[in-house]
């Protein structure tokens, strides 16, 4: 069970920066675990059978599966104005007019939410540094949006994130899953080779991903298949993690 350890050390961190206390996280558990049981054995299994699996008390388990989750996962907006303004030609990332019936961030922001004034998410791109405002234009300056740091979409990022490559990782170990799932790791570096490093990834995993984004958004609009993908990377500097732990 040790090897639960390095994975658990991360989310409890998580867990006490953020507020959350230990019965909220362990009720999120106990529904992972219930959920975890149906699906191998399909929603037709026993309340007794999942028991045997988890160690959970059946009347827990009941009241579990009558549970429904609050939270709904809804699309980010901004992402969505960032992601069409990149991707249409018709809206020129160089610049177009805030206003106007043709090819403006007016029509661009309606044309993803009409409940909200275009002005508003226009303030908050500029504020984030993700558009530019000169002389009754704007210019995008970003290929895709980056939530506010600590925020709630931070959160369902990293979420979504961690989860879709632990995930890959615990299909290949429990299912004979063939996810790519590779890493590279050294010690006993300077701050200089792991600068020199970081840098070297960060360019290289830029181009690959935006290579794969062009690619993704290739395919016909009429394709309607059942799969999804993620494909990402992370560079994880441990010293640096140690050096500075106040922070968030």
């Amino acid at each position: 069970m040790h090897w639960l350890d390095p994975i658990l050390r991360p989310l409890a961190r998580l867990a006490v920066r953020k507020g959350w206390l230990f019965p909220v996280v362990e009720r999120r558990l106990r529904h992972a675990y219930v959920e975890a049981a149906q699906a191998i054995d399909g929603d037709g299994t026993t309340d007794s059978k999942i028991s045997i699996k988890t160690g959970l008390q059946r009347r827990d388990i009941a009241r579990l599966r009558g549970e429904r989750d609050p939270n709904e996962t809804k699309r980010q907006p901004l992402a969505e104005i960032i992601a069409l303004w990149w991707d249409d030609p018709t809206f020129d990332a160089e610049g177009i007019p805030i206003q106007g019936d043709g090819a403006s961030f007016t029509s661009l922001a309606r044309s993803i939410r009409k409940d909200v004034h275009p002005r508003t998410f226009l303030d908050i791109l500029i504020e984030i540094g993700a558009v530019s405002e000169i002389d009754e234009q704007v210019s995008l300056n970003v290929r895709s949006y980056r939530p506010p740091s600590g925020s709630d979409e931070q959160l369902a990022y990293l979420a979504d994130n961690v989860g879709d490559h632990l995930a890959a990782a615990v299909s290949n170990v429990v299912d004979g899953g063939r996810n790519y799932d590779m890493g590279v790791h050294y010690k006993g570096l300077s701050a200089s080779a792991i600068s020199q490093l970081d840098r070297h990834f960060r360019t290289r995993m830029r181009q690959t991903l935006e290579e794969l984004d062009t690619m993704a958004r290739g395919f016909p609009a009429t394709e309607d298949g059942l799969h999804r993908f993620r494909a990402g990377g992370f560079f994880f500097d441990d010293v640096s993690s140690e050096a500075n732990p106040n922070d968030p």
